[in-house]
């Protein structure tokens, strides 16, 4: 095998092609499929009891109605929240500063002050 030139090392089979333009229909798939397995002991098993056991089917069709009834019993009016919670930035960010712009100007106009003093200080120092 390994000795065959390249492109012919593995075999390659040609894909399937579809013998039916239509789609099958889910009732139509699952009768080709029974066909196919007709002496499998599971597949006549289901055919003869049904897909779920009668009880299964009740105890669903219970928990949705406990679950229909405790939804009615929640269905409250609520206010809506005035103040809704804010949408949380995402953690490469830096969180954000909430002095304001008031707060931004002091910074500002006191490192300028800084610099203005330190700037006359070593004015008189040398």
């Amino acid at each position: 095998m390994l000795d065959a030139p390249r492109g012919a090392r593995f075999t390659r089979t040609p894909a399937p092609t579809r013998v039916s333009a239509l789609p099958e229909t889910r009732e139509e798939r699952e009768q080709r499929l029974l066909r196919q397995m007709v002496g499998n002991p599971r597949v006549a098993y289901r055919l003869e009891h049904g897909q779920l056991p009668h009880w299964m089917i009740v105890a669903k069709e219970r928990r949705e109605q406990a679950e229909r009834e405790v939804r009615a019993a929640n269905r409250v009016e609520v206010d809506p929240d005035p103040f809704p919670p804010r949408k949380p930035r995402g953690r490469h960010r830096a969180p954000r500063w909430r002095g304001g712009w008031a707060a931004a100007t002091l910074t500002y106009g006191m490192a300028l002050a800084a610099g203005m003093v330190i700037s006359q200080v070593a004015g008189l120092l040398l």
